[in-house]
């Protein structure tokens, strides 16, 4: 998309997308919305493979590898909350793999702060790839709750953690009016 509209159309839409999915993350960590609102949790999951399939189009469109790994994540973790079995499973892991390649494709691109970001994406959905793979093939140490309740915790605040960065790094073009905004004023401000 060459114009600013759908540019910040597309940034909002992957900025909400991600951010559901990282409250989420944060909600199953904590343990306050785990068995929360179904209802909620559905909405939410829908709303966000909306936004997936229309970040997944426009980057289709604009040949943006960075918005279709992203894209393809949120559509694919949305997809899987509709299906269930080895599909489910399947979408879960493109879903994994495809952040952690949004992560890569950022550091390699970007500079500054927003490569920072793209490490914690990148390494933060790694280790969640990595965690989640061993907590499903791995047998626990032990089978005392204590140890299970924190070896199946850990894959939920890395989830947190990569699509929070992520939602931060899809919204730059939503930031950057607010910015150019705060400088305008700053400049012209009487009072320094």
């Amino acid at each position: 998309m060459g114009n600013t509209t759908g540019v910040r159309v597309v940034s909002a839409a992957a900025t909400v997308a991600a951010l559901v999915f990282g409250v989420e993350g944060l909600s199953d960590a904590s343990g306050v919305l785990a068995f929360g609102p179904p209802a909620l949790r559905l909405v939410a999951t829908v709303v966000a493979g909306v936004c997936g399939a229309v970040v997944l189009v426009a980057a289709l469109r604009s040949r943006d590898r960075r918005a279709v790994a992203l894209g393809v994540t949120v559509l694919a973790f949305a997809l899987a909350w509709a299906v269930s079995g080895p599909i489910a499973a399947a979408l879960y892991w493109i879903a994994r793999a495809a952040l952690v390649a949004f992560g890569v494709l950022t550091v390699r691109g970007l500079r500054g702060p927003q490569r920072v970001l793209g490490w914690v994406v990148t390494i933060a959905a790694a280790l969640w790839f990595v965690a989640s793979l061993l907590t499903q093939t791995v047998p626990p140490p032990s089978t005392a709750q204590e140890v299970l309740v924190v070896v199946y915790a850990i894959p939920s605040p890395l989830q947190a953690v990569a699509f929070l960065a992520a939602a931060v790094l899809v919204a730059v073009p939503l930031l950057r009016p607010v910015g150019a905004g705060a400088g305008s004023l700053w400049s012209s401000a009487e009072v320094r």
